[in-house]
């Protein structure tokens, strides 16, 4: 009897320990608090990319607004032009891009009776300061020097440039944080007065 009685209490003991000791995956006191915790959204990470919130407060030019067809008239006043496409700013990469396309005349060639006799294009892209856009010009002219249809216009600003080639003359400058490009076409006229037409065009605007 004496010999079962302490089967009895050590059994009991072991019991208490057994009570005491908490599993290892269980949960702790106010850890029942934790996946709703988990549950709410993140906070939104600050930008850290200076340069891109910056741009999203610059006031980027539009193509049209700049270059209307009043503006068109006065600079070819035998012509008539006609808007054909129009892209509002738009942000793409680290610029402001916005483009306006005029038309004027109809094709008398057989394979192009539809097609217009002279085109208008103008492309703008608003950065985040002038110093950017006059890089970003400054690169593209160093590429463009290598050709030989490459005609510097410091009338219009230092790297200013225009390049020609069949048809069509296209000239490249700064105003502000805005880089500017001018295309005109025309089969008839000779490259250097297509030059000639679309600095003046450039000038005027």
């Amino acid at each position: 009897m004496r010999h079962l009685s302490a089967i009895t209490i050590a059994l009991a003991a072991l019991g208490l320990v057994a009570c005491n000791k908490a599993p290892a995956d269980a949960p702790k006191p106010g850890a029942a608090s934790a996946p709703a915790a988990a549950a709410k959204p993140a906070a939104a990470a600050p930008s850290t990319d200076p340069e891109f919130e910056q741009l999203k407060t610059v006031t980027a030019v539009d193509a049209c607004a700049t270059l209307t067809a009043e503006k068109l008239k006065a600079a070819f006043p035998d012509l008539s032009f006609t808007q054909h496409q129009a892209l509002a700013p738009r942000m793409s990469g680290y610029m402001w891009d916005s483009r306006c396309s005029y038309r004027a005349g109809v094709g008398t060639i057989e394979f192009a009776k539809d097609a217009p006799t002279h085109t208008v294009d103008i492309y703008i892209g608003t950065v985040v300061n002038e110093a950017k856009a006059q890089a970003n010009l400054r690169s593209r002219g160093e590429l463009a020097k290598a050709a030989p249809n490459y005609i510097a216009q410091p009338d219009l600003g230092p790297d200013a440039y225009a390049v020609t080639d069949t048809g069509m003359a296209r000239v490249f400058y700064v105003k502000g944080k805005s880089e500017y490009q001018l295309n005109f076409s025309d089969l008839k006229t000779p490259n250097a007065e297509k030059v000639k037409k679309i600095v003046a065009l450039a000038k005027a605007l």
